[in-house]
Order: C-alpha cells, then structure tokens, then sequence
C-alpha cells in the first residue's frame, strides 16, 4: 500500500490532518507536501500496521499527543504520556507577560514542565522551579529537562506547602475546569488526567488557595491561567489579597502585589 492509498482510507476515518500528521510521524518527515510529492512510496508492513495502529486510537478519540508520545510547544518537543496534561497553544500567551525584574520564578503545577523549563530556555540567568504534587508526573518533567538541557530545580509540593525559596513570580496553569461545563469533549478529555483538569468550587478551588497562600508569602507576581468564564470571579478574589490585575489576554490573567 503507497501513501496516497493509505490516506484514502484513512480520511474516511478520521480527520485529514490527523491522518496527514499519523504518516509523518511513522515516516519521520516534517512536511505535508512531502506526502503529496512522495504520493507513491510504498508503505512497508511495519510502517502500515502502525499507522493502522495509530488510526484505531485516533478513531477512539485518543488526543495524537498520546499516541506520539510527545506535543510541541514553543517550538519544542516535550515528552507527554498519560501521567501529565497536553500542553495547549494558548499557555504559550503566558512568555509574553515574564516581568524583567523576576530573578526568581515558580512554575505551580507544572505537569510535563514545558512552562518552566520554556522559560529557563528563553532566560538561562532567571532561577527556575518546578513543582507538582504528583511524583509521576515530575518524572516526566524531569526526563523533558534532560533531554532539553534545562537547569530547573524541582520540587515535589502540594501549591506553595513545601516551596522555601520566595520566589518573584508564581506562574500556575492549575486545575481550572468545571465538570460540569456543558461544552466539554469529554470523549477526549477522558484520556487526560483528572487530576491536572478538574478542581471543585466550579473548577476554582486550587487557584484560590494559591492566591491566598501567595499573599501571605508577600509574592510580587502571579501569572494565572484560567478558562474566560473564570476571570471576573479570579480579579476579585486576587483584589481581597491585595493582587491588582496588570495583563489579561483570553487565557491569562497577570497579578502584581498591590
């Protein structure tokens, strides 16, 4: 079977893109036009039972990142599994709004790590620290610090309980979705973990305790991301705390110390 042929069938399946970028991974190559100009190649047996492989998971609905066991971001490859959330495009808002005054960076909930060690990437003199609550999911983040050769000190932690360094800016892509959210594709997101997507008090819980913990350690920054439906409610409680909102984009809402 050639290439042409297995797309074919495949996009009956499932998406185009999704069937474009299943046979560029399996072959290694970088480019769609290199499956319309190498319309011919044959597919070894190898290679076609993996891609089926694959074009069954997807059929399932499982997110590619897991299938391919890595996502890019930022221009990276970051190793992903089930252990940790896939990292999402609009996080990468969040490298926009890096205070220049930060020496000190804390990245809460850091799942595969792609927000702090992007940062220790793009800023080699800034210190950074990772911290999760789950072990499983540092190793993760760990072995992505490796093979991206990022500095970054980790911190297993429950928020900021075990977090001695003060930093200058906390960054938190928290737990923040609601269940109960009639828009959700719970098909999909049923593959990630729970754990590092949902959170009680109509999914506000984590990031409240975390501004309130941050104010008592006196933190200068927080960067927050939350769902647009969140932010009004995430404003006002970071105001009782003495937080005034400084940035905001659809995702991303930036606090100083008031």
């Amino acid at each position: 079977m050639n290439v042409a042929s297995w797309l074919k069938q495949a996009r009956t399946k499932i998406s185009p893109l999704d069937a474009d970028l299943i046979l560029l991974d399996i072959l290694n190559q970088v480019d769609r036009t290199w499956l319309i100009t190498h319309a011919n190649y044959e597919l070894s047996e190898k290679e076609r039972q993996k891609a089926n492989q694959y074009q069954s998971r997807r059929e399932a609905k499982e997110p590619l990142a897991y299938i391919f066991g890595y996502k890019e971001f930022y221009g990276r490859k970051f190793k992903v599994t089930p252990d940790v959330l896939i990292p999402r495009p609009e996080t990468e808002d969040i490298f926009d709004l890096i205070p220049n005054d930060a020496e000190i960076i804390c990245d809460i909930g850091t799942g595969s790590g792609c927000i702090g060690i992007t940062i220790k990437l793009n800023h080699p003199d800034k210190t950074v620290i990772c911290s999760d609550i789950s072990e499983s999911t540092l190793k993760i983040a760990r072995e992505n610090a490796k093979n991206l050769h990022a500095d970054i000190n980790f911190i297993q932690s429950d928020l900021l309980k075990s977090i001695t360094i003060k930093p200058d800016l906390i960054i938190a892509n928290l737990p923040y979705v609601d269940p109960n959210w009639d828009w959700l594709d719970h098909q999909s997101l049923d593959y990630e973990p729970a754990l590092a997507l949902y959170a009680p008090e109509e999914g506000l819980e984590l990031i409240n305790k975390l501004i309130a913990e941050a104010s008592v350690k006196n933190i200068k920054y927080l960067i927050l991301e939350a769902d647009p439906c969140q932010h009004v409610q995430i404003i006002n409680t970071a105001k009782k705390h003495h937080y005034k909102l400084q940035a905001q984009n659809r995702f991303i809402l930036k606090f100083i110390k008031d």
